[in-house]
């Protein structure tokens, strides 16, 4: 995967640029060029780069359609599309619109291409090779170190994310979106001081905009501060009713089981999307949460419609994900087994998808198997789905997929009574809370108390709108509580 190059890259960059902590930005000539003969192109170009600093991805993916239109031989502008589009089709055609121009470009140009394309088409290990011959092309080049740093975060690699957006500020210090995204790093990462301190810088950056705001709610949601999350998720709707942050706040009672409050919500959000694909996600989000509140019918009821809703739009992803999430909360086997074959069927169904989504889902799909076959004593089953996901973590370097193997070869372990083992499987997924509650057993069998109640105390405070919280955290705060209070008799 090349993370020991990427530092060494840094490193050296960060040497060349010992006095750098600047207030503005560093010279053009030492960022990626812009290939393009139109400069009324270059200049919705340009505007979509400040939209999506700001964090108004549907504004920045329309600067970009106009980019194309009036200079259709633009590749960067075309693997952007592909980078932040969630329509299925547009996402394929933009990219093989950016691969097909892309000889006509910079080296530095290729390399871009080189990357998004490549994590798209789970060809990850020249992919991320691109990346970071790309930032030791670049290495002052301040928005190429954020785009590079927004990546690693949303891949959950919190550590390599901090080491390149800490390079950013570097370069330039009062860089907005830098901020943003290393406070998520920071956040994510359980050191909610240091994220708190760069959410108020940001603030202060860009006191009149609402993206600051929001993503300061959403770190204070995942540190439990509800009150104080919902306080600046509702500034960020004063400033900017069209912004969307209806969905923090919803997320927000989501998690704090306010359930009705959330859907109404939802509700709300949903009148502010402007895909077709943004709206599915947010039913599918609505749709959770059923499952805090236990009730079961109704899960499978809004997912089914959900699925319906995702496959008549051709969005095969959010179809099989609704499947796959009717499987993790089925209370039977036999229900959760004939969801998971129709989460494989509309993976297989011929609609678009890129690769890495459909084998990211695929990996996914067969841990929840392997977790329900373990759960059921299936240990046949679960050994054969976990011998699957080996071969495919031993072919891709996805994140996701080298997860979900991890995660169902330590359920098949602990269930075989091999608790060492099952620790070791564990630990490498040990953000999910599935996994994390599979670990926590796998301490308790083993003997290893204090860890138990250290990871039991992480567990409990995972403040995450997703379905792995709405399953474990929930019950399992309860489960503590009544621990306590048999100890305490």
């Amino acid at each position: 995967m090349r993370w020991i190059p990427l530092t060494l890259i840094l490193c050296a960059a960060l040497a060349t640029a010992a006095d750098s902590h600047h207030s503005k930005p560093v010279g053009k000539t030492t960022t990626l060029p812009v290939t393009t003969a139109s400069p009324a192109a270059r200049h919705e170009f340009e505007r979509a780069m400040v939209d999506l600093e700001a964090m108004r991805r549907a504004d920045a993916l329309n600067d970009l359609r106009g980019a194309v239109k009036r200079d259709p031989m633009f590749a960067q502008a075309y693997i952007l599309i592909s980078h932040l589009t969630h329509d299925p089709d547009e996402q394929v055609s933009a990219r093989a619109r950016a691969q097909q121009l892309a000889p006509h470009t910079t080296r530095g140009e290729r390399l871009l291409i080189r990357w998004l394309a490549g994590v798209q088409e789970n060809d990850y290990v020249p992919a991320i090779a691109a990346m970071n011959d790309l930032l030791a092309m670049y290495p002052q080049d301040y928005r190429t170190a954020f785009l590079t740093g927004r990546w690693l975060v949303h891949q959950r690699r919190y550590a390599q994310g901090i080491f390149v957006l800490e390079h950013a500020v570097s370069l330039f210090a009062d860089y907005p979106s830098a901020l943003n995204e290393l406070a998520y790093a920071y956040a994510f990462s359980g050191k909610f001081d240091k994220a708190t301190v760069l959410m108020d810088r940001y603030v202060q950056l860009q006191p009149d905009q609402p993206n600051p705001y929001d993503s300061y709610g959403e770190i204070l949601r995942a540190a439990g501060q509800y009150d104080a999350a919902l306080e600046k998720y509702r500034m960020a709707i004063r400033v900017d009713p069209s912004f969307g942050s209806e969905l923090g706040v919803a997320d927000t009672y989501a998690v704090m089981g306010r359930e009705d409050d959330a859907r109404d919500e939802y509700a709300k959000a949903m009148m502010f999307v402007s895909s077709t694909s943004d709206r599915v996600e947010y039913e599918l989000q609505s749709a959770l949460t059923w499952i805090r509140e236990n009730n079961h019918k109704q899960v499978d009821k809004s997912l089914h419609e959900v699925a319906k809703h995702a496959h008549a739009v051709g969005l095969a992803k959010i179809e099989a994900e609704a499947n796959r999430i009717m499987a993790m909360s089925a209370p039977d086997f036999k229900d959760a087994m004939h969801h998971l074959k129709a989460a494989e069927h509309a993976l297989d169904e011929g609609h678009v998808l890129t690769k890495s989504d459909r084998e990211e889902e695929r990996a996914l799909v067969l841990a929840v198997e392997a977790r329900r076959a373990a759960l059921n004593h299936s240990t046949d089953t679960a050994e054969k789905v976990v011998a699957e996901l080996s071969k495919m973590a031993s072919q891709s370097r996805s994140q996701v997929i080298q997860l979900a193997y991890h995660s169902a070869a330590g359920a098949a372990l602990l269930e075989e009574g091999k608790y060492q083992e099952a620790i070791s499987q564990l630990e490498e997924d040990g953000e999910n809370p599935e996994s994390m509650l599979l670990l926590w057993k796998a301490y308790r069998q083993s003997g290893a108390q204090e860890d138990a109640k250290i990871l039991g105390a992480r567990l409990a405070g995972i403040n995450e709108p997703s379905v792995e919280q709405a399953l474990v955290v929930p019950q399992f705060r309860i489960t503590l509580a009544d621990e306590a209070q048999q100890a305490a008799k």
